[in-house]
């Protein structure tokens, strides 16, 4: 038996009980480009094959020696290790179709078969599972993103609730409270009672505007994205110590409102994450054309961090913010993209199609 080499290419498992023919199917599979694992005639063995060697696929025949089929160790396979299978038979029995169909393989080739015949389905076969494997990815991530976003919104529900009741609340039960002690003393009132209601309410009125700048600042509304940009990078820069440089396209136009929207959570996130953990000197914001498209980016000189292992973080759920920020660029048509490496900093970049205030999507 041969041991897998140790190249990048696709690789595949070959389980064929006849000798002669499972080396003519090795020579097939190897001249298309495939690496070849095995070939073994054992559906026990093709079961621990699978898990040791990983393949990208298994060519799986039917009739096996040994106690197991190949359906058996069809479906040992597909439900433990999640690997392709592609059956080889010549067997054309509407039984046998009927038993291996429950094991969800991802191809037939029934023998004899060309060259071409076993080229096609295999390239189908392994396109068919990346394409499920991506959809999986996409439907996990898309699941955790939704349940990670009901969690904040509850925790964004909770802080305006306690922010409402601990500081509004209480400016406005000191102001009842002065207002009817001028009510029953009236003229024996404090001089200053009326200068002390219109502190509080100046007060109250403050941690309404912070209140609502948090939730959504109205200079994003009223002046664009670029200085509602500018604006919270010189505020970040000055809680977090780090120096901000920002520049942007100057266009007489306003962008369109969902990608100022987005443009500025991208940023908000991106920001927060350099406060959090890059530990970095300075930062710099990119906002640009690119002929038809709009390109942001924000880099800084941090501390960096393994893309690999945020990657698989994002993938598991475990990263709302860059789940939040794909899931924003990919609404927009665009991609990011997040480069990194450790102790070189990072960049956040994203790129969409350039779109204005009252431009069709």
């Amino acid at each position: 038996m041969n041991a897998p080499p140790a190249t990048q290419a696709l690789k595949i498992l070959i389980v064929e009980d006849e000798v002669i023919v499972a080396r003519d199917i090795a020579q097939q599979v190897q001249a298309m480009g495939y690496q070849v694992l095995g070939p073994t005639s054992m559906g026990e063995e093709a079961v621990g094959l699978a898990g040791m060697w990983r393949p990208d696929l298994v060519l799986m025949d039917i009739q096996l020696a040994g106690e197991i089929d190949g359906i058996t160790a069809a479906q040992t396979i597909r439900e433990t290790f999640g690997i392709p299978v592609v059956f080889l038979t010549a067997y054309a029995a509407d039984d046998i179709l009927a038993r291996a169909k429950l094991t969800e393989p991802f191809g037939y080739v029934l023998k004899p078969f060309s060259e071409r015949e076993l080229s096609t389905v295999l390239a189908m076969a392994l396109y068919k599972h990346q394409a499920e494997a991506k959809l999986l990815t996409t439907t996990r991530q898309l699941q955790a993103l939704s349940r990670r976003v009901l969690e904040a919104q509850e925790q964004e529900r909770r802080r305006v609730a306690i922010e409402l009741h601990d500081e509004l609340g209480q400016s406005l039960t000191a102001i009842k409270i002065n207002l009817q002690l001028g009510e029953r003393f009236k003229d024996q009132a404090p001089a200053d009672l009326y200068q002390e209601n219109i502190r509080i309410v100046e007060d109250a009125l403050q941690q309404v505007r912070s209140l609502a700048t948090a939730l959504r600042p109205s200079m994003l509304d009223d002046l664009g994205l670029a200085p509602a940009l500018k604006w919270m990078a010189e505020q970040s820069a000055s809680r977090s110590g780090f120096e901000v440089q920002f520049h942007h396209e100057r266009t007489l136009e306003r962008l369109a409102p969902e990608i100022e929207t987005a443009c500025f959570r991208i940023v908000q996130e991106a920001l927060t994450n350099i406060t959090r953990h890059a530990q970095a000197s300075k930062v710099k914001i990119n906002l640009r054309r690119d002929a038809d498209d709009m390109v942001l980016t924000v880099a800084d000189d941090g501390r960096g961090f393994d893309t690999a292992a945020m990657r698989e973080r994002a993938a598991a759920g475990a990263s709302l913010g860059v789940l939040g920020m794909q899931e924003r660029a990919t609404l927009l048509g665009g991609t990011l993209d997040i480069s990194a490496q450790p102790g070189q900093g990072s960049t956040v970049t994203l790129r969409c199609p350039w779109r204005t205030q009252g431009e069709n999507v």
